[in-house]
């Protein structure tokens, strides 16, 4: 797969680029140089100079992920037909805590978006498999969780917001749900703009989820639950295409979606606990754990959403829509 650059690099790839060559070098010199020169290019970010790190990409370019992510904390990439965004892998029984806040997304919502009756949908289908409920029209959603498992396993243990795009406007959901189980909805809505922080606990009497919009002071919280088969292998903080009986729903035109503190203000969001620690999804990468970052294709490659790399503090990251 190819990569289709824009006519100027943006400075968020040119600093991913000095970073690989700094971590390269063996000299102490070279080092110290290359060092010089990312602090400049970061004070010159910090002073106001804007930059992208959105990748254009042509058509089948499932190849290039994450905008190589890599570059920074050794993120692996990895793709899949429903989830764009992070996620962190260990041993059974190692996660108990995983935090998460997010900007519920202003989208640009299309014009040719149809009504439909209202019916069960079930937000989650474990990692790249497709086992909701769901309409048939061509309404589309998202849906923005933070989560345990689902990655390598059949259970999830996750809380967000979903999004439904329906005769030309959006409507919020918040709520949580210990899949297979269904979705348990919150009596309030989110608004396009709110800061929801996401919180999912475990202890020996089993998982807590609790969602809490911060904008407008609403909180939505489940009862402690057992979950049969959950391993706690994973976490996870996800932009979602649901899916129906019949395969994945269209993906509703999100534009950015934006992860943790920097956009958020929320301290201590996007971290987990894994055996007893608490860890940054970058300090994650960078202590030896497995974390992806992923993209969401379509069947034949093609991109549907995005992550960007993370922030130089490792809490942080966007996730830009392309394509339904």
């Amino acid at each position: 797969m190819c990569r289709k650059w824009p006519p100027q690099i943006p400075l968020q790839e040119f600093l991913n680029k000095f970073t690989a060559i700094y971590c390269s070098m063996s000299s102490v010199y070279g080092k110290i140089l290359s060092c010089a020169i990312v602090v400049c290019l970061s004070l010159l970010t910090f002073a106001g100079f804007s930059y992208s790190t959105a990748v254009a990409h042509s058509g089948n370019d499932s190849g290039v992920l994450a905008a190589d992510a890599s570059m920074l904390f050794g993120v692996k990439n990895s793709s899949s037909l429903n989830w764009a965004g992070y996620a962190v892998t260990s041993s059974a029984d190692s996660f108990s805590n995983v935090s998460g806040s997010f900007v519920v997304p202003d989208p640009p919502v299309s014009s040719s978006s149809t009504q439909h009756s209202a019916v069960f949908l079930s937000l989650f289908s474990h990692y790249g498999k497709s086992q909701k409920q769901g309409p048939s029209s061509q309404t589309s959603y998202a849906a923005f969780w933070a989560g345990i498992d689902g990655y390598n396993d059949n259970t999830v243990e996750q809380a967000g917001v979903l999004m439904e795009v329906s005769g030309g406007s959006a409507t919020y959901s918040a709520w949580y749900e210990f899949y297979p189980s269904p979705p348990v909805y919150a009596s309030w809505k989110p608004a396009a703009g709110d800061v929801i922080a996401v919180y999912v606990n475990y202890t020996s009497s089993g998982f807590t989820a609790k969602v809490i919009d911060l904008t407008r002071s609403l909180s939505f919280t489940s009862p402690t639950t057992q979950v049969s088969g959950a391993q706690r292998a994973s976490a996870e903080w996800i932009a979602e295409a649901p899916s129906s009986q019949r395969g994945i729903l269209p993906l509703a035109d999100f534009g950015t979606v934006y992860f943790g503190y920097d956009y958020t203000s929320v301290k201590g969001t996007n971290n987990a606990t894994v055996s007893g620690s608490s860890y940054t999804i970058g300090t994650l990468a960078s202590d030896g754990y497995s974390v992806y970052a992923i993209s969401m294709v379509n069947r034949n490659g093609s991109l549907k959403a995005a992550p960007s790399p993370l922030s130089f503090d490792g809490t942080s990251f966007s996730v830009k829509w392309y394509s339904s």
